[in-house]
């Protein structure tokens, strides 16, 4: 087993892993911060617009193995654009 880092982090801040996780190889660290990106996604996503979250994946040497990002862009329409009469 090796241990993985997953720093996490949006457009502005970057949160250093200090401690790592244990994982059977490279499949299990990307299963690992997929799970945990779909957590950041939850809990920050609902007040983030056009900001990216992303968790990068380091292996023991401090390399970066993978990278998961994850971005939300919302569009108001106005009521013009709403207009059912109007072509899409």
């Amino acid at each position: 087993m090796a241990r993985y880092f997953f720093d996490t982090g949006d457009s502005d801040d970057v949160i250093k892993d200090q401690v790592g996780i244990e994982c059977d190889g490279l499949e299990e660290a990307r299963r690992e911060a997929m799970e945990g990106l779909i957590d950041l996604a939850r809990e920050y996503l609902m007040d983030l617009d056009g900001q990216e979250l992303f968790i990068q994946v380091r292996d023991e040497k401090g390399n970066q193995v993978a990278r998961l990002s994850l971005s939300l862009r919302m569009q108001m329409r106005t009521d013009e654009l709403n207009d059912p009469s109007l072509p899409a």
